[in-house]
């Protein structure tokens, strides 16, 4: 039965990835770590984002603007090695504790609309890069500092889709050979993400589908609800309470 969830977990992740532009691996990664180790969920995860920010960034690639996000590409992609590093020697139990944190703090935030603005953009981009690296390396999470922050200042929405899609983009082309490097993406793990990847490309092409036709703040509203109980829940199961 693992395969069978583990793919509609994929799915429907990325159906709200494809709808929002955000929460694949926010929503994947609790569920998946109760299905596999970590250590092969987070690979997965990378490879498999590589199409989905592919397929975001070609569909709004006009409203790209490289230049101004650069310390931001410069400072996530040099970190996201100290982020493998990491996940290499972290307990799986301690790893499944922080996603669940991670996941729960960040749909709250964004619920709760949080905003601090920033003056000086383009120096505040690089630590928020090198927090965004560490943890796309840890846990594939390099959304909550950037999304939080593209919000904060004020960033139009086929920007901060074009925007997102380019950084993730390039993190985890950056990301996938460190993996391997780091002995990560062995012979089963690619098998798994084989046989898994065509849940994520239906999914992703649904929530496309589905963007034109369901109004999006509602169903941003419910999607990130349901971030914040599974992080919760996420969190509960790496700690042994449930």
């Amino acid at each position: 039965m693992e395969p069978l969830a583990s793919m509609a977990v994929l799915l429907a992740a990325a159906c709200l990835q494809g709808f929002t532009g955000f929460g694949y691996s926010l929503m994947s990664l609790p569920l998946l770590a109760l299905l596999m180790p970590v250590r092969t969920a987070v690979p997965l995860l990378s490879v498999t984002s590589i199409f989905l920010n592919l397929l975001v960034f070609l569909r709004a690639r006009r409203s790209a603007d490289p230049r101004r996000i650069m310390p931001l590409i410069i400072a996530g992609t040099l970190s996201v090695p100290l982020g493998v590093w990491v996940l290499g020697r972290t307990d799986e139990a301690v790893l499944e504790v922080a996603i669940g944190v991670l996941v729960a703090l960040s749909a709250l935030l964004y619920l709760a609309g949080f905003r601090v603005r920033l003056r000086r953009e383009r120096l505040a981009m690089v630590p928020v890069g090198i927090l965004s690296g560490v943890l796309n390396g840890m846990t594939t999470f390099s959304g909550p500092p950037v999304i939080l922050f593209l919000a904060n200042q004020g960033t139009g929405k086929d920007a901060f889709r074009a925007s997102l899609a380019l950084y993730f983009l390039i993190l985890n082309l950056v990301a996938v050979p460190v993996y391997a490097g780091g002995g990560f993406l062995t012979g089963d793990t690619l098998r798994t993400i084989l046989v898994r990847f065509p849940a994520v490309a239906v999914g992703a092409l649904a929530g496309i589908h589905l963007a034109g036709r369901v109004d999006e703040t509602r169903f941003r509203r419910m999607s990130l609800l349901v971030l914040a109980v599974l992080g919760v829940l996420g969190a509960l199961s790496g700690s042994g309470v449930l």
